[in-house]
């Protein structure tokens, strides 16, 4: 029997896909990461570790993400052994993997810090350069940028987060607000980037130039429907007035006449506004009447 080199079709198939998936992660520096999973043969997950965007490397434009699997491996301390590797691409929404000081209203601090001990106990305070004066001191206090969850469903696909009512940060809660709403994407505009045409010969296609830092479209918007503002089709027929029709006096005849003085007053201002003099004129009359 022929002995076969390289990769199995199992291994084939497990570390190759059958077509090239479209992908902007990478593209986002501050909210782009990813996590690595490591499982035992039996499906228990020994250890993951969120990773950065500097633990990989992209090549061809980012068309191609190289991951040092065993490199990643051995920095967690495994040299030997079999296991089930999973990675998984994610890019932050809302919310951040850090802790801020905070002030008694809520706002996040971002200066110096002094740290005390009080009756055992340690505090923050704002650093003032004077810590003999205790009278001007204000207290901090140390919050995470996360949102709290309240509770979960049996089978884990749908849970309730709630806002940490001691920061009252704008981005932390416009995030928060912004994660169930319609995404409203804004290209980078620089050097003729971030416009978009319809295709020359294919009418229903729009063509879009992107920046090369744009993080573009995601995966999950595929299938999704694409609102352009402001954008209007021209037929030839807009602002298009009475004036070049031609009306025959007979036709003018028979028109039925407008009965104003059966019209309730709201109808009359209505057509009065509108530049109506005859319903102008009944308003009037009807305002002598009570004079």
């Amino acid at each position: 029997m022929a002995r076969e080199y390289g990769f199995t079709q199992q291994e084939r198939n497990q570390y190759f896909l059958p077509t090239k998936v479209y992908s902007s992660w990478g593209r986002d520096i501050n909210s782009d990461f990813f996590v690595l999973y490591v499982y035992d043969l039996s499906g228990n997950l020994l250890i993951s570790k969120i990773m950065g965007l500097n633990e990989v490397d992209f090549e061809n434009d980012g068309d191609f993400i190289d991951i040092n699997v065993g490199q990643h491996l051995r920095d967690l301390g495994f040299r030997e052994g079999e296991y089930d590797v999973h990675y998984k691409f994610l890019r932050r929404l809302a919310g951040r993997e850090r802790t801020v000081y905070v002030d008694s209203l809520g706002k996040v601090y971002d200066g110096k810090v002094s740290r005390q001990v009080i009756n055992k106990q340690v505090r923050f305070f704002k650093d003032t350069g004077n810590q003999n004066d205790k009278s001007t001191q204000e207290e901090l206090f140390i919050r995470e940028m996360k949102y709290k969850l309240v509770e979960t469903s049996p089978n884990r696909d749908e849970f309730i987060l709630e806002l940490d009512s001691n920061i009252s940060n704008p981005e932390y809660r416009n995030e928060f607000v912004e994660m169930g709403q319609m995404i409203e994407y804004q290209p980078i505009n620089s050097n003729n980037s971030g416009l978009i045409k319809f295709d020359s010969k294919e009418k229903n296609i729009l063509e879009f130039d992107i920046d090369d830092l744009d993080r573009g479209f995601t995966q999950n918007m595929v299938g999704g429907q694409i609102v352009i503002p402001n954008m209007f089709k021209v037929t030839g027929q807009e602002d298009v007035d009475n004036d070049d029709v031609d009306v025959d006096d007979d036709d003018l005849d028979s028109v039925d006449e407008i009965d104003y003085d059966s019209m309730s007053n709201a109808d009359l201002v209505e057509l009065a506004n509108q530049g109506d003099d005859e319903a102008n004129a009944e308003l009037q009359e009807r305002s002598d009447g009570f004079s």
